[in-house]
């Protein structure tokens, strides 16, 4: 018998390439900020660390805010109209138009916030630095390159770039009152990258800013205001326990035991998003649900084995990733563990799997969801008293469990919620 060659058509080529570039592209960030990491922990001291995970968690609404769910809704437009450059001239146009506004109106109010906080204007100029990083990330186009499906050359300009920018924290942050030079470094990174993508598009793509009317431009703002519902949501329950931990503890170490072991969370959702979001536009085309499955019976059992060994070794892998310091933080990442087992099916079910089906509404409602979860949670465990690290990290990881949980039950019994939509005109 002759062996048979396993066929892999061009779709799924372009797939596989653009995950693994997107793997790359989003790594950019999160991986030269977790190599940063255990030795920033050691330079600054936990009380210090504390400071950038605080600016890390308002960044993320800030960041959420900026997007708008572009990356969703306009991704999905470049998808339909890949072909018609001056349409995508005007709809990259609009979105940074759109960003760009969003941008000075969040300056003039967190700047405000700044100044007025007893607790934060002392380092105003550390905030506002983020601030400035973050409106740089949010300008990328790289929404542009997730709908036409042409990751590689800007992913590896971006990567360069950035981690050059990642060098120069090594080389300049030498002690704790350096820690302004973190945000300033990511910045410059950032807004090289920026000019990088705009000049590729321009280049090798013909697509430039196009002129455009306010209807355009509300019509795109209208059809993104779901997604960005949505994930705002998501964002809502997700970066707020820092916050909450800031006014519960303050300075106290406790802050910077939960974004250490809240980089290690990060990471795994970093690891997990670049698959849902290159199968996004995928299975917008092909809606091949039979590679989705795949793809959750291969990494399922990798991911379950690597939680139950992070679980047992938590406190060494703190202590040997941030210093002796940080063994408290192990209890904390075992609190946070339960995030990183749904997360893989969470993201891929939501938008890749719910859109295809005709069940967006519901994909966006699971993050209000979630975020309603927290609330109540919230509002139960300071009524009992029982507020504190740990109970706020259990109180996440049950959220993210019942978010997964709900998007399951719309996919499986799909026909009835369907007919739902239907019956409400949606």
């Amino acid at each position: 018998m002759k062996n048979k060659k396993i066929k892999i058509n061009a779709q799924d080529k372009v797939l596989f390439s653009n995950t693994i570039f997107l793997y790359i592209l989003t790594f950019s960030s999160q991986f030269f900020s977790f190599l940063t990491v255990p030795y920033l922990t050691r330079v600054l001291g936990p009380s210090v660390y504390g400071k950038v995970g605080i600016a890390v968690a308002y960044m993320a609404y800030v960041q959420i805010i900026l997007d708008f769910g572009f990356i969703l809704s306009a991704t999905q437009k470049v998808v339909e109209n890949r072909e018609d450059k001056d349409k995508l001239g005007k709809i990259i146009t609009a979105v940074t138009c759109v960003k760009l506004t969003l941008s000075i109106i969040l300056t003039i109010v967190f700047g405000c916030f700044v100044f007025m906080s007893e607790s934060m204007k002392q380092d105003a100029v550390f905030y506002l630095l983020y601030m400035v990083s973050t409106i740089a990330n949010a300008l990328m186009p790289d929404f542009f390159y997730r709908g036409i499906e042409k990751m590689k050359i800007i992913t590896v300009r971006t990567f360069i770039i950035k981690g050059a920018a990642t060098l120069g924290t090594f080389i300049f942050v030498k002690k704790a009152i350096d820690y302004w030079m973190i945000p300033l470094f990511v910045m410059l990174g950032n807004s090289i990258a920026v000019f990088v993508m705009f000049h590729d598009m321009a280049q090798n793509y013909q697509v430039k800013f196009q002129c455009t009317n306010f209807r355009f431009i509300k019509n795109l703002v209208k059809d993104s205001a779901l997604f960005f519902v949505s994930r705002a949501a998501s964002t809502a329950y997700q970066a707020v326990n820092t916050i909450i931990l800031s006014f519960i503890y303050g300075s106290s170490p406790l802050v910077g035991y939960y974004t250490s072991a809240d980089k290690l969370i990060s990471l795994g959702k970093t690891a997990s998003g670049p698959i849902a979001d290159s199968l996004y536009p995928y299975m917008i085309k092909q809606k091949n649900y039979k590679l989705v499955k795949k793809i959750l019976l291969i990494f399922m059992p990798i991911i379950i084995i690597g939680v139950t060994v992070v679980f047992v070794l938590a406190e060494p892998i703190c202590i040997w990733l941030f210093g002796a310091e940080y063994a408290e933080a192990g209890n904390v990442l075992r609190c946070l563990l339960p995030i990183l087992l749904v997360i893989l099916p969470t993201y891929i079910l939501c938008f890749p799997v719910m859109v295809p089906l005709g069940l967006s509404k519901w994909a966006n409602m699971s993050n209000v969801v979630g975020m309603v979860i927290q609330i109540l949670g919230l509002v139960v465990l300071i009524v009992l008293g029982k507020l504190n690290i740990y109970t706020l990290c259990l109180l996440s990881s049950t959220t993210e469990v019942m978010v997964f949980l709900f998007r399951l039950i719309v996919v499986i019994f799909r026909e009835r919620f369907t007919e739902v939509e239907k019956v409400k005109g949606y």
